[in-house]
């Protein structure tokens, strides 16, 4: 699940970039952590605006801890400015303090009740969190405040998601593509739910759409594969869920489900190597049952 938070905002001027700032599964690296205490200057003479675009500054160079440093003594020195609490919310996120950024993304909220980007990002944070019902009505406002908040409406697909609501979930999902037509990551969800609900065509189709976007996105190549498996395809799954690996070469689901293509195509001998591989990397992730699945499946075929 890949939640996506706004950009910083720079002054009081707020500011809806297109940039994608992810709580959870960011493809990007993660931040570099610079030692505070040797690297964060804090000029007692700067205003609160010019300490939150030092802030900024420290978020440009990867220093994230260093920014929550500079935002806390920004709020500090004017507790009403929006700005600061709203790029310390932002700040906590990315480094995955996401009890911190609830707080700073509330404060935000209530100091401006009409800041449609805190509400979303006090949305995905409270989501990430584990709760997807106190997510949606602060989302809802999001959109309320924002009907053009494309992300808005991402998440709260990926809310009613959490909460299997499905067709909810898929509306929200179909207005977000409606305002960004070129997200592959909302053309992957669709595809999961419609494959949900047993609608292989359509699912096949969002995932396809989605890896014309992003010709690189190991998930939609997977499940793909998956789907086509599911239709009896299963040399084309093959190609397909290999293309996954390659992307990610620890991706144990893909190598399960390789093994069952595999097996049905009468490879057997890679059949068995693709679920050895998947049994290692489940048993990496101390996922017991997988694993257990895995050797199952290797012992069968084994004896067959």
């Amino acid at each position: 699940m890949k939640l996506v938070l706004a950009a910083f905002a720079s002054g009081i001027a707020l500011a809806l970039c297109p940039t994608d700032l992810a709580i959870a599964q960011s493809r990007q690296n993660p931040p570099q952590k610079i030692p505070a205490q040797t690297q964060v200057v804090i000029p007692a003479n700067e205003t609160a605006d010019q300490l939150l675009e030092r802030g900024n500054a420290y978020v440009r160079l990867g220093n994230v801890e260093g920014a929550i440093i500079v935002f806390r003594a920004t709020i500090k020195k004017n507790p009403e400015l929006t700005a600061g609490h709203y790029n310390l919310g932002l700040a906590y996120a990315q480094a995955g303090k996401l009890k911190e950024a609830i707080h700073a993304f509330q404060r935000a909220t209530r100091l401006d009740p009409k800041f449609a980007l805190a509400f979303s990002n006090l949305g995905a944070a409270l989501l990430q969190s584990g709760n997807p019902s106190a997510a949606i009505p602060n989302l809802q406002r999001a959109a309320g405040l924002d009907p053009k908040l494309t992300v808005a409406y991402y998440n709260l697909g990926l809310a009613y998601k959490e909460k299997k609501d499905t067709n909810r979930a898929i509306a929200n999902f179909n207005q977000a593509l409606q305002l960004n037509p070129q997200s592959p990551e909302t053309l992957y969800h669709l595809g999961l739910l419609f494959q949900g609900q047993g609608d292989i065509r359509r699912a096949i189709a969002n995932y396809a759409s989605a890896l014309k976007l992003n010709p690189e996105y190991a998930e939609a190549y997977y499940n793909l594969g998956a789907a086509l498996l599911i239709k009896g395809d299963a040399n084309q799954a093959i190609d397909l869920i290999g293309k996954a690996i390659q992307l990610r070469s620890n991706y144990a689901e893909a190598f399960y489900t390789l093994g069952i293509a595999q097996a049905r195509s009468g490879r057997k001998q890679e059949a068995i190597q693709s679920f050895i591989q998947a049994q290692a990397y489940f048993n990496q992730q101390k996922n017991t049952q997988w694993a257990q699945l895995s050797d199952r499946q290797i012992q069968r075929l084994r004896q067959s």
